[in-house]
């Protein structure tokens, strides 16, 4: 009350403005009501307050509170039950865990090593603590272009050892990679691959050497310790170019030379015993992360009480950018407010379901409607976690879910475009759907077939509806810090809430439902064109453009961390499907190098032409199967 007053009396002091002096208000005044309710909405979960909206964060806390609020306000009931057997608007679920670096150190008696400066742990291993005889052992890759090997794997044994590698992989003499033509680096160079070739070999510890020569703005400092997933479960440091050379000459008592190690490297395997010990020790501790999802329920009535339609959009964002930064100078130093990605599309769900009680209110007597959940999913961002868990503990049998609505992403509308997709994963559905299409004021890029890494894969990949809506035109603010909601088009955003809206409160007093069609395309393609997928792996995912040839799968995970690719579906007639990959199996290998994830496997479907012939390895239940498979042209329409 005292600061409302402050407030009140300085106002009475203020020269009053004109119009021309208030431009926002101006402007405020101009738009309709909802545009100023998703204005506010959109800025308080935009906020740097907020902290970027990353899951286990006290900013995410205030969001989710927040959404909660406002769907208690708007006459939502809670669809959940809490571990007291209460009901709950948030469904709580366990993430990986949050991860802390207690202590860490590494050197020879005489070097004096700073940590920050010198060297830094890394969250790809465990806490553990040695002595140990030292192998230089390249880049650490067991399988690379024309035959490249850091190793003979029967020569090469680290067991008791620890292993020392290079950053990146073989490069020129101006420090460009020797592999990739369309990326600074092939998926190949990643962290998480060359700790498990070392600790294939039997390393005990893994030292990781900030390459100097390369040409990489990267190898300036060292990365932060979240620097991606547990990959091994031995200790996983990394060092400066200047620590690292000076490691070699102690440890070699000065009969080798990093620099002339390094062009060696560039050229083969170059496995050489160091001669000498080295102590290191981390001490990690991994503490539970949790995470909620936060849904609000329009109860049904009548005939169609019991089944479901789903309206969602993910509220996480990436925090700090410690992961999914497209922004490497600033990644893991700057605020990512996520304006756009996605407090865009929690904006406009406390304004639908609102809008939704209040027409359930207005139905005749005796009307029969189906249930509404308003849902906004946690961690999507880290691998579409809060829609997964939903759809593993959803409230009603997934047979009863009858389409899920999803949003992305729609607050940067440019030239009145909004793209949606999925229309025919229902049968009929397409049709359906373009009447309300044309009677939107936005220009609906429509894609019949299912596309977009976001939460309705989930849904999709269990045999229920989805559509899917985002901008239609990316911008390179995405996964930046640029990505503030003075930029936002909050009109056009409103009229994407619109037909949301419409077509939810359509599709739940619609008698008949409709029947699962299957879906198509590329689940995250779209998603991950822009930028690579963690800034702890030094490749490029390729874009849409960049890939010519068709697989034909959807795939089941997203997880950077989760080794090799599930498969989710196949799609029918695609190359998968005439080579007889099946639903549940998991890609491994690719011609003979490990599929490291779909990041690293998109990578390499970049590399082929249709008609080119390849070897897949898949593991289907206990057993380990090579394919054939031949790769078919990517259709014309993506």
């Amino acid at each position: 009350m005292i600061a409302l007053s402050l407030i009140s009396f300085a106002a009475t002091l203020a020269p009053v403005q004109t119009q021309e002096e208030a431009p926002i208000a101006t402007a405020l005044a101009s738009v309709s009501e909802d545009v100023r309710t998703y204005y506010q909405h959109v800025t308080f979960l935009a906020n740097p307050w907020l902290e970027g909206r990353l899951p286990g964060t006290r900013g995410m806390e205030i969001a989710r509170q927040y959404v909660e609020d406002h769907f208690v306000a708007g006459g939502l009931e809670a669809p959940f039950v809490d571990e007291n057997g209460q009901p709950s608007y948030r469904q709580k679920f366990e993430l990986a865990g949050q991860t802390d670096l207690a202590s860490h150190s590494i050197g020879t008696t005489d070097m004096g090593l700073r940590a920050g400066r010198d060297f830094t742990a890394m969250s790809l291993g465990e806490s553990g603590e040695l002595t140990a005889p030292v192998t230089f052992v390249g880049y650490s890759i067991r399988r690379g272009l024309d035959d490249y090997s850091s190793y003979d794997e029967d020569i090469d044994d680290l067991t008791g050892k620890i292993a020392l590698m290079l950053r990146f992989e073989p490069m020129d003499a101006e420090g460009n990679t020797k592999w990739s033509d369309r990326a600074p680096w092939s998926a190949r160079a990643s962290f998480s691959r060359k700790v498990r070739d070392a600790v294939r070999q039997g390393a005990a510890g893994v030292v990781i050497v900030n390459t100097p020569w390369a040409n990489d703005a990267r190898v300036e400092e060292l990365p932060g310790f979240r620097s991606g997933g547990r990959v091994a479960d031995v200790p996983v440091m990394m060092v400066s170019g200047d620590a690292g050379s000076q490691l070699v000459k102690n440890l070699s008592g000065g009969q080798q030379d990093l620099k002339a190690l390094w062009a060696a490297a560039n050229e083969g395997r170059t496995v050489v015993d160091l001669g000498g010990e080295l102590s290191m020790s981390v001490e990690i501790e991994r503490k539970p992360l949790y995470a909620e999802n936060v849904a609000g329920l329009v109860p049904g009535r009548g005939d169609l009480a019991n089944e479901l339609v789903v309206v969602g959009a993910h509220l996480d964002h990436l925090g700090m950018g410690d992961f999914g930064s497209r922004d490497r100078e600033n990644a893991g130093k700057v605020l990512h407010p996520g304006a756009d990605d996605n407090a865009s599309g929690s904006a406009a769900m406390m304004m639908i379901g609102e809008k939704l009680v209040a027409d359930y209110a207005n139905l005749p007597e005796g009307a029969s409607a189906r249930s509404i959940l308003i849902m906004c999913f946690d961690a999507e961002e880290s691998g579409l976690n809060g829609a997964g868990h939903y759809v593993d503990n959803p409230i009603v049998p997934l047979s009863d879910h009858v389409l899920m609505l999803n949003f992305d992403m729609i607050g940067r509308i440019e030239n009145n475009r909004l793209s949606v997709s999925g229309t025919g994963t229902g049968v009929g559905m397409e049709d359906w759907a373009r009447g309300f299409f044309e009677q939107s004021p936005l220009d609906i890029v429509e894609n019949t077939r299912m596309s977009g890494g976001s939460d309705h894969l989930r849904f999709q990949q269990r045999d229920i509806p989805v559509m899917f809506a985002i901008i239609a035109d990316f911008h390179d603010d995405y996964h930046t810090p640029r990505d503030t909601v003075d930029k936002l088009n909050c009109v056009g955003a409103v009229q994407a809430m619109e037909l949301w809206y419409n077509l939810s409160l359509s599709m739940a007093l619609r008698p008949e439902r409709f029947a699962y069609a299957g879906g198509g395309g590329n689940a995250r393609a779209a998603a991950r064109a822009q930028a690579p997928a963690d800034e702890a792996e030094p490749a490029e995912a390729p874009s849409r453009s960049t890939v010519s040839v068709r697989f034909g799968i959807m795939p089941g995970n997203y997880d950077e961390d989760a080794e090799g690719v599930l498969v989710g579906s196949v799609s029918p007639g695609g190359s998968a499907a005439e080579a007889g990959i099946q639903a549940d199996d998991r890609l491994i290998k690719w011609n003979g190098d490990d599929i490291e994830n779909v990041s690293g496997w998109m990578a390499q479907l970049a590399e082929h032409k249709p008609g080119d012939k390849v070897k897949v390895t898949v593991a289907r239940g206990s057993e380990e199967l090579e394919i054939e498979v031949e790769l078919q042209a990517k259709p014309s329409d993506g």
